[in-house]
């Protein structure tokens, strides 16, 4: 986010933000497949940042599609 030069007080409140560890945003993932989601479209402000790009194929994918 400081990359983008949005604050983190900026979005702190807001739920549509998920701001976390890999483990975290899997599990808000895993809840919302269980009531029903199939679909997770992410959306990052550009510049992307490959390393969070990475890490949510690398590390949050695998942890939702065995969760």
């Amino acid at each position: 986010m400081a990359h983008n030069r949005t604050p983190m007080t900026d979005v702190a409140e807001d739920d549509t933000f998920w701001v976390g560890t890999a483990e975290q945003l899997a599990e808000r993932m895993i809840a919302c497949r269980e009531i029903g989601f199939s679909t997770f479209l992410a959306e990052m402000p550009a510049p992307y940042d490959d390393e969070t790009l990475e890490r949510w194929i690398g590390e949050v994918k695998p942890m939702v599609e065995t969760g």
